[in-house]
């Protein structure tokens, strides 16, 4: 009975995730490119600092609980875009080189720009105006 439920529950979530989704095709694909640029800078990480750093992966573990906490197309694309990522850039690198590290600034700069342009995009349009009757 449990197991039934949990499925029904599951599955619920994921009907909602993919149908209720409000975000615009700029921002979805905005987390995409995201989801690549820390694979990118994960597998440079890994080459220079060994398979147990996971600085990166940690990343984008906090970006899916955040953008797709529950199994939907948008969690696998995320997922999917962070894999390809990771083994492209790993089968373009045998060796950590001033190269290497080189490119994982600009992967972290990159990663940067778009985390911050996700935050704006969450942001309301306008600030808020402060009550200054003292009520």
């Amino acid at each position: 009975m449990t197991a039934h439920g949990q499925y029904e529950n599951q599955y619920q979530r994921q009907q909602v995730s993919d149908y209720t989704d409000t975000r615009t095709q700029g921002y979805m694909q905005t987390v995409i490119e995201l989801s690549s640029t820390l694979g990118s800078a994960h597998a440079i990480r890994q080459l220079c600092n060994g398979s147990n750093d996971q600085y990166w992966r940690g990343y984008m573990q906090r970006l899916l609980s955040m953008e797709a906490p529950y199994q939907s197309r948008m969690r696998s694309s995320m997922v999917d875009a962070f894999n390809n990522a990771f083994a492209s850039e790993n089968s373009r690198r045998q060796r950590c080189d001033e190269s290497a590290v080189s490119a994982e600034k600009v992967y972290a700069s990159t990663g940067q720009r778009l985390a911050d342009d996700l935050a704006a995009a969450n942001l309301p349009e306008k600030p808020r105006q402060e009550d200054n009757t003292g009520q």
